[in-house]
């Protein structure tokens, strides 16, 4: 899809798009949810799972650099009850709304102690194409409906970001892992304009969060209490 970093598999794997494919809530999986660090912030865990040859799926560290051809998905543990917006950024500048979307489906509710897989099909996973460097995705929590985006894709104006991925860590490179401490979630500084699509309903959102990291998955908490939508990034690594 374009030369974005995670291009949505318009095959078989097509995002939410496949006959088997089931609209939102995603597919719940059966892991428990742990308890929540706080019940009044908006807490959503995630992972990155590598799907493997024999077609196991194995969680991997957000600060990971994948390689082209890797296929990957998220596992998302929701703390709170709401709703999801989620848009991708790759590498080209090209944006394109992940969830709600036509192929994804309109009901983008996730509920508290639930665990979800994004792509939201029996099968549905991302493949990783494109030049190297950040996909990012946004991550808009909200406890209560929000418009949705006005446009499923566009092209971000001004020069993209030409940083490419670099293994940060001597101990995890004598082992042959890359990690980029730069992946995984972070805050949106303030003075950093969303993109057009997500800005209207999103321009109040909180950007005040907490990350917490353990082991392969790492939880992001808003910083107040779950009255308004809370919004922050996922960067995905791939050389």
């Amino acid at each position: 899809m374009y030369d974005r970093c995670i291009a949505l598999m318009y095959t078989a794997l097509m995002l939410l798009a496949a006959p088997h494919a089931t609209a939102f809530p995603l597919n719940v999986a059966s892991a428990a949810a742990p308890s929540p660090t706080s019940p009044t912030a908006e807490t959503l865990q995630i992972v990155v799972e590598k799907k493997l040859p024999d077609g196991t799926a194995q969680a991997m560290t957000p600060t990971h650099v994948f390689h082209t051809g890797d296929i990957i998905r998220l596992r998302l543990v929701s703390h709170f009850n709401g709703f999801l917006y989620m848009m991708d950024q790759g590498s080209s500048g090209q944006f394109s709304t992940v969830f709600p979307s036509v192929a994804a489906g309109n009901d983008n509710r996730i509920a508290e102690g639930k665990s979800y897989l994004v792509p939201a099909t029996t099968d549905g996973w991302f493949e990783l194409t494109g030049p190297p460097g950040f996909d990012v995705f946004y991550f808009l929590l909200s406890p209560s409906v929000l418009a949705t985006p006005a446009a499923s894709s566009f092209v971000a104006p001004g020069p993209v970001s030409s940083l490419r991925p670099r293994c940060n860590d001597a101990a995890f490179r004598a082992r042959g892992e890359c990690n980029d401490i730069s992946a995984g979630p972070a805050a949106l500084p303030r003075n950093v304009p969303l993109p057009a699509p997500l800005a209207p309903i999103a321009g109040a959102a909180s950007r005040d969060i907490t990350i917490m990291r353990k082991d392969d998955e790492v939880t992001v908490q808003s910083g107040g209490a779950k009255t308004a939508p809370v919004i922050y990034t996922f960067r995905l690594a791939h050389n």
